[in-house]
């Protein structure tokens, strides 16, 4: 499986690189430039619609794979009964469960876009995010139960398993928005967080559970696609930055980063499960609790943007734009090294 994992990213590497100056170019064609204001660190107008790049770095990756590699095709093909008692109730599809991130991850980008070139209100963007969840969720994208040491699986309400996966999705989609502010950071995290995902996902991949097997190595062809959408992309964004990724690709590398640990990362154990995907992403994931908290005390609407970020307030003590962005890429080095050994560690326990 390494050769395929192999193939996914470096597909979705130069799939990226080269479609990025075709978004530069289409954004500005199309005038959706993001302008400085009083908010913003950039000087210059710069293209807007760098996610459209991104995302077809890893479409580009998918394709693929799709047609170079049968042992993609015969991995997508792999079904799973489900059953209550002794009755077969329904069949969990990988391709079913691919579609469904694919489609969820292709409406967070037309939103994004659209929100980049005309502002879209909070609450209507709020629930296009809403809906491509449930998109995925149809598509058997979901919290479906955890693993209690002793106990064994345990399956969640169906209620609760939607409500826990819709939270989980919106809280990566949204931290990872609001983490894309300075030139390079939000790219650079994906990579990083994408990278760790993929290392979990291998190391976790000796599971004698074959439904967790099969999907721990589609979360494994995901991640790498993802990451190197992303280091694609980042040879544009990074400090001074050609292209901005946008709402579009903010959104729909959160949406990935959330889906992939659905099918992926939280395929072990309970408290490890929900500590991998976490600590990876737990900067921006910080950031946005003290950021709503921040503005619930201030009486500010919660989507209201302000300068009260973490990048915006080292900026104001000095800091340059690549000493930040290099400051967050080595704390989330450091949190997903601790992942990886987590992981680790848990193997031999």
């Amino acid at each position: 499986m390494i050769k395929i994992y192999l193939i996914s990213f470096f597909s979705a590497l130069g799939g990226a690189a080269f479609c990025t100056p075709l978004a530069v170019w289409i954004s500005e064609k199309m005038g959706v430039m993001d302008n400085p204001d009083a908010r913003k660190v950039h000087a210059f107008p710069v293209p807007r619609w760098g996610g459209l790049g991104l995302f077809l770095g890893v479409v580009f990756a998918m394709i693929v794979l799709l047609w170079f590699v049968p042992r993609f095709d015969v991995l997508l093909n792999y079904r799973h009964k489900i059953t209550e008692g002794a009755n077969v109730i329904g069949l969990l599809s990988l391709r079913q469960q691919f579609v469904g991130i694919m489609m969820g991850g292709l409406v967070m980008l037309i939103v994004g876009m659209m929100d980049d070139w005309r502002s879209i209100p909070a609450i209507p963007k709020l629930l296009v995010q809403i809906i491509a969840a449930y998109v995925a969720m149809m598509y058997g994208v979901r919290m479906a139960g955890v693993a209690l040491p002793g106990f064994g699986f345990i399956e969640f309400p169906l209620w609760f398993s939607q409500v826990i996966t819709l939270l989980w999705l919106l809280g990566f989609m949204n931290a990872i928005n609001l983490a894309d502010g300075l030139d390079g950071l939000a790219a650079g995290i994906v990579s990083i967080a994408a990278g760790t995902f993929l290392m979990v996902c291998i190391l976790q991949g000796e599971t004698k559970v074959i439904l967790f097997a099969k999907q721990l190595k589609l979360a494994a062809i995901l991640s790498a696609a993802v990451c190197g959408a992303a280091l694609g992309f980042l040879l544009y964004n990074f400090y001074p930055a050609r292209v901005f990724m946008g709402d579009g690709g903010a959104l729909f590398l959160g949406f990935m980063l959330g889906a992939v640990s659905i099918i992926g990362t939280l395929k072990t154990s309970a408290v490890i499960a929900l500590l991998i995907p976490i600590l990876v992403v737990a900067l921006p994931v910080l950031d946005v609790a003290f950021s709503i908290l921040r503005r619930f005390q201030r009486g500010k609407g919660l989507m209201q943007a302000d300068r009260g970020h973490f990048h915006h307030r080292l900026l104001s003590l000095g800091w340059t734009q690549r000493e930040i962005v290099l400051l967050v890429y080595v704390i989330t080095l450091l949190l997903s090294l601790a992942t990886i050994l987590l992981t680790v560690f848990k193997g031999k326990t």
